[in-house]
């Protein structure tokens, strides 16, 4: 009680103006929530039942302990790189994300089909052209909207900024199914942009060691937001040096110990990096240290589905959003579900996705789950994501608990294609709804607390009246 009020007082005395984080009651359709239509490919979906599968009793076992956490370890390269080999040296190393950093207003159409030939999940960062360091501050967002209109039509879902003026996220997730807000380094905290309803996930630019401590302060209130997390590291000698393995693991690390549990790494070249400042860096050395402890997510060899990003969302409360994605070319049906852990005992029930949110007319995808054979299926078409809802999710009781999520697809041989724990160390939690409940302040204590507060400022107001009153 003590520390707590020390706490308390100090935050009150330096005026903290967010003692309460409001809960958005639409957080839940602001994550990535669309299917959104593919641009045509070269290979024609194959047709599949119109009936969701059963589940074979040979099915793989899932896991009764949680695994190692998993990351999507993703790449920003210029467009040149696309075509230069390095793309193809990254998909090698485990990288399952590419992040294309725009360099001028074109569709990169084909790009985004060689990104997806390689397998891997495409992000379009727009940085450049629509903010560019602040340059373009006082152009409106709405001046770039046949920009965003060509790179919709070029097949473009994701996309990835820094930086921004008012309106910029609510003109993008206009056009886009998933936002990725990268914030800039040495900005602290850039705006609102980590609360942001229309941002999808937050990317921390953690390019010298004075920005780790902003980081981990709104880290924990954008999650519990919603917003999946992770960490982007800069291909430049000026701050390697600071920020290596031992730093990126130690932050790594508090995630899960928080509860946040950072779920990307993303080595950011820009315009440009080279593989040879990447290697000179010793940048290969530090993501096959990291691989070690925390292993890339997989992608499955066939329909190519990767979980792009699952979570606890706070509306409903506590319940699992999975963002799943289909890379391949051939549609599939999927069955999101999780289990819940305590300790290493698995305990009964499973948690099946219910809903799919904000489904696109016309997408190949379902417009809603169906249940069968104790499963909620979705059919995913190829080159397709969406984003399924599950009931509230978190039962009393739960003090140690995990969750576990997977995915499995088709009914095929190919068994369970991914998991992953969605909450270490502090487990499944119900998501704070105010500023205290991120320190675990319940409501009593925060008013007994307030109560000391205020009676230690009326004491500090008085003492000098007092005085001056001994004195005449």
């Amino acid at each position: 009680m003590i520390r707590k009020s020390v706490v308390l007082a100090l935050v009150l005395l330096v005026g903290c103006s967010a003692i309460f984080v409001p809960i958005v009651s639409g957080a839940a359709t602001t994550v990535p929530a669309t299917a959104v239509p593919k641009a045509a490919t070269t290979v024609p979906a194959t047709a599949v039942s119109s009936s969701p599968p059963t589940v074979a009793a040979t099915a793989l076992a899932p896991l009764d302990a949680a695994p190692k956490p998993q990351l999507d370890y993703s790449v920003s390269l210029a467009p040149n790189q696309i075509w230069d080999g390095t793309i193809e040296y990254f998909k090698a190393q485990g990288f399952t994300t590419v992040v294309l950093v725009a360099a001028e207003p074109v569709p990169y159409d084909k790009e985004l089909q060689k990104i997806k030939q390689l397998g891997m999940y495409p992000i379009l960062d727009v940085e450049y052209i629509i903010w560019n360091g602040g340059a373009n501050e006082s152009t409106p967002i709405t001046h770039f909207d046949s920009d965003f209109s060509m790179w919709k039509q070029a097949g473009w879902q994701n996309v990835a900024t820094e930086g921004g003026r008012s309106g910029d996220f609510a003109t993008l997730k206009d056009y886009f199914a998933t936002v990725t807000f990268f914030n800039c380094d040495l900005c602290g905290v850039w705006q609102d942009g980590y609360m942001n309803p229309d941002v999808t996930e937050m990317w921390w630019e953690a390019y010298y060691p004075s920005e780790i401590a902003s980081i981990q302060q709104a880290a924990l209130v954008s999650y519990n937001l919603g917003k999946p997390q992770g960490i982007t590291a800069g291909v430049w000698a000026k701050n390697n040096a600071a920020l290596n393995y031992s730093t990126y693991k130690t932050l790594l690390d508090w995630s899960y110990s928080e509860g946040v549990g950072f779920t990307s790494f993303n080595v950011f070249f820009g315009l440009g990096a080279t593989i040879a400042d990447y290697q000179q860096l010793g940048f290969p050395a530090i993501i096959s240290q990291l691989q070690q402890d925390y292993p890339p997510k997989p992608i499955g060899a066939w329909p190519a589905i990767t979980i792009t990003s699952v979570r606890q969302v706070p509306s409903p409360q506590n319940s699992i959003m999975w963002d799943i994605t289909n890379l391949g070319n051939t549609t599939a049906w999927v069955a999101p579900y999780a289990i819940l852990h305590n300790g290493t005992a698995a305990l009964p029930g499973r948690v099946n996705g219910e809903a799919v949110l904000n489904q696109d007319p016309g997408a190949g995808s379902s417009g809603a789950v169906q249940q069968n054979d104790g499963y909620g299926w979705v059919r995913l078409g190829a080159g397709e994501q969406i984003s399924v809802l599950s009931p509230p999710t978190v039962p009393t009781n739960t003090t140690g608990a995990a969750y576990n999520v997977y995915v499995y697809y088709n009914n095929s041989s190919h068994g369970w294609l991914y998991g992953a724990p969605l909450y270490t160390a502090v487990g499944a939690k119900p998501i704070p709804t105010n500023f205290f409940g991120l320190f675990d302040y319940s409501n009593t204590d925060v008013a007994v607390l307030s109560l000391l507060v205020v009676v230690v400022l009326v004491t500090i107001a008085l003492v000098p009246r007092l005085g001056r009153m001994r004195q005449k």
